[in-house]
């Protein structure tokens, strides 16, 4: 693993030659699992923090540090947010993740990016975690834009046996690719004792490797590291720091394997002479979760809250070549999760081509929360930045909302760490004004108070009212609760057990038409 690293960063700023330039560049978008603003080494780099990122620092230092970057508070509405551009409430997404218990699935309504990306030509994979609803087949990626899919549909997984964890352990991994007009489904064995990390990088490399050149691709790797079960082969654990029960050591040791699944796969699109013209997005989804083994400091909170610690997230952009990316150090510019959306659509050719296929405008389905940032983040106008402020979320559930605004961020009602982890009936829940706790209140100059120590809402009332009702416009973009759909056909099983996963486990269900792989593919 070192060795590899370390030849990638002696490597990094060589010319690329040889490599085909196609029309449009390829995209390979890293989003790393609960990685905390504590978690790389370049965000606040005098602060110790007792881990080293080598990789990331370099990459990002020679791209763009989205210093003012946000995330939702937890997976699933990040990743449904990053996927359609739009909020987590008008998903419906308001509260907990998607369970393995509950029959959920991403709005079929809704335009996930990858849809886009394939009517603008590119060629599209997904790796790793997915956590936007199984109830049904149509809900998995391999429906919903991607063409192959490899990974897992929930939100942890055991790094080695691959089965969910804790509580029941069942079989959630699978892999699905198109066919002609068909999707084939293997589940695979999940006892394969190779790391998960690993998998997914050889599995990336293959993709790569056999990639026709002639098209764009575009890559979602969805990193299981640094996400719970906490866990990484010896490996990976630095040689000053080799206690498996000291949490620094096996977060620093989970950091390398992650950084090092990075450097091989950058190493294969160099190889494949495509490295020159690739764009690399590397973001976390949420903070860190509250535990030694992640780190959202010095920021305030954790995932799962509305603090900055759950909300703003390392991220930043890299491409050996400036036609691509200007290389200008860090901005301070907001972006929003769901402005990938945007900005990726029109870099990539816009809705054009997706309109005509699909015959339908996205004004005639919904607005958009997302923001088109592309000039600002791919030609270095620093005069472009467009988004100023945002709704961070509104949680009728725990009763909290918060909003930010130039300098300032309100938030209103307490910060609980818990989710409602049961199906929750969105009648039982107001969506109006009195679903927040408003008389709980903080303001916080974000800018001049990154920490949010000090809380200005008795000092400013009149910021605090203006925001407040920014965030009462947005209620009626609120959507019900999604963890109630119905028994559809094509859910499995049916009545074997209560998870309707369609996934094999022990006493569970197979559909004819999807294959047991009893060996893993040739990709491994």
């Amino acid at each position: 693993m070192v060795s590899v690293l370390l030849s990638l960063l002696l490597f990094l700023g060589a010319p690329i030659v040889g490599g085909s330039v196609v029309d449009k560049p390829n995209i390979l978008f890293v989003l790393i699992d609960d990685m905390g603003y504590g978690d790389m080494g370049y965000t606040y780099p005098e602060i110790k923090k007792n881990i080293t990122t080598p990789l990331f620092d370099k990459l990002a230092s020679e791209g763009l540090i989205l210093d003012r970057y946000y995330s939702q508070f937890l997976c699933t509405p990040a990743r449904g947010s990053l996927y359609t551009g739009r909020y987590a409430i008008a998903l419906g997404i308001t509260d907990d993740v998607f369970q393995p218990w509950k029959k959920e699935c991403l709005d079929r309504d809704q335009i996930l990016l990858p849809e886009v990306l394939r009517a603008n030509g590119y060629a599209t994979h997904m790796l790793g975690k997915w956590h936007l609803g199984y109830a049904r087949w149509d809900c998995m990626p391999c429906t919903r834009g991607f063409q192959t899919a490899y990974g897992y549909t929930q939100g942890q997984l055991d790094y080695m046996s691959h089965l969910y964890v804790p509580g029941e352990q069942y079989n959630d991994f699978y892999f699905c690719e198109e066919d002609g007009d068909e999707i084939n489904w293997s589940i695979l064995p999940n006892s394969t004792q190779v790391y998960s990390e690993n998998l997914y990088t050889a599995r990336t490399k293959s993709i790569v490797e056999s990639h026709n050149t002639s098209q764009p691709l575009y890559i979602m790797y969805n990193m299981q590291n640094v996400h719970y079960p906490f866990f990484a082969p010896d490996a990976y654990f630095s040689e000053d720091c080799l206690d498996k029960a000291n949490k620094s050591c096996v977060r620093q040791a989970m950091l390398n394997a992650a950084q090092d699944a990075l450097s091989e796969i950058i190493e294969s699109y160099k190889e494949a002479g495509i490295w020159n013209n690739t764009l690399l997005i590397v973001a976390s989804d949420n903070g860190a979760q509250q535990s030694r083994f992640a780190s959202s400091l010095p920021l305030r909170g954790w995932k799962n809250t509305l603090f900055e610690g759950a909300v703003r997230v390392p991220a930043f952009l890299y491409s050996p070549n400036p036609d691509i990316l200007v290389p200008r150090g860090s901005t301070s510019c907001y972006i929003h999760v769901t402005d990938w959306f945007s900005s990726l659509v029109r870099w990539t050719g816009g809705w054009e081509a997706f309109a005509e296929i699909s015959k339908v405008r996205k004004s005639q389905i919904y607005t958009l929360d997302s923001i088109d940032q592309s000039d600002f983040l791919f030609t270095g106008n620093e005069t472009s930045c467009l988004r100023n402020e945002f709704l961070v979320h509104i949680n009728p559930v725990n009763q909290n909302a918060a909003y930010i605004k130039g300098d300032y961020k309100a938030m209103f009602g307490l910060q609980s760490l818990s989710s409602q982890t049961t199906c929750q009936t969105d009648y039982r829940y107001t969506f109006g004004e009195n679903s927040i706790n408003w008389n709980v209140t903080r303001l916080f100059n974000i800018t001049a108070d990154p920490f949010e120590t000090n809380n200005l809402s008795k000092t400013h009332p009149d910021v605090l009212e203006e925001l407040k009702e920014k965030i009462v416009d947005h209620f009626d973009e609120l959507e019900p609760l999604q963890c109630t759909l119905p028994d559809l056909e094509g859910a499995f099983p049916t009545q074997v057990m209560h998870y309707f996963l369609p996934f094999d486990f022990e006493g569970g269900i197979i559909p004819d038409w999807a294959t047991y792989a009893h060996d893993p593919p040739s990709f491994h």
